[in-house]
């Protein structure tokens, strides 16, 4: 017997859209309110007034202030996650692909600036080891795309005989620490100078050393 088609997506409906819409509002609101005052000042009062909603609104989505923390930064997080991975993908060596990564993450977090904050926050707070345990790592989280492509490039002689995931936390921490530099001390330095700068310091290291040529006179 042939298999069963499978059944057609179903079309959403006008609530459904709406329902989305008012949760992404909501879900940037509180992003902008926990950046600018952290966790513990946020207050679902200030997110609902952010959102230009009525307080009982917010509720009818997120049950809790902490609800809605870890559905704003999951939210972030896992668009961050996705164009990176979208962005690898498109790239053809290692080193285009740690331009790429470089890339993508700074144009997310220029553009998203509060929660760049929230980010920060929360991996102190997992270095330090108060960070929910049901959440994966973060680093390990966002590498992991960087790390496969690097495990084949050493296999194929492209990149030297290096541990890749160890070679991918280097970009991750390096990455970060340039975000910061530019976002929190509003450096007035060239976006693609500094890229160019941090691709060419992390390639030196990473690349495949060049084939050592027969001296003629030896």
């Amino acid at each position: 017997m042939p298999a069963p088609r499978p059944l057609p997506a179903a079309t959403p409906t006008r609530d459904d859209v709406l329902t989305a819409f008012r949760r992404e509002s909501l879900l940037s609101a509180a992003r902008r309110v926990f950046g600018a005052r952290g966790f513990d000042a946020a207050t679902v009062d200030a997110i609902a007034a952010e959102a230009q909603v009525a307080k009982g609104t917010v509720y009818l989505y997120f049950p809790s202030k902490e609800a809605i923390y870890d559905a704003a930064f999951d939210a972030g997080l896992d668009q961050l996650v996705r164009q990176t991975a979208d962005r690898l993908r498109a790239t053809g060596d290692p080193r285009a692909a740690i331009r790429a990564f470089i890339e993508v993450r700074l144009e997310y977090f220029q553009e998203q600036p509060d929660f760049f904050r929230m980010y920060m926050v929360h991996v102190s707070r997992q270095i330090a080891g108060c960070a929910p345990t049901s959440r994966p790592d973060l680093m390990t989280q966002q590498t992991r795309a960087l790390r496969d492509l690097f495990a084949r490039s050493v296999r194929s002689g492209a990149m030297r005989a290096v541990d890749p995931g160890a070679a991918a936390h280097a970009v991750f921490d390096m990455t970060r620490g340039l975000i910061a530099r530019r976002l929190l001390s509003r450096t007035r330095a060239s976006v693609a100078a500094d890229v160019a700068f941090l691709t060419d310091l992390l390639w030196t290291g990473l690349q495949a050393p060049a084939s050592t040529a027969t001296d003629p006179t030896a």
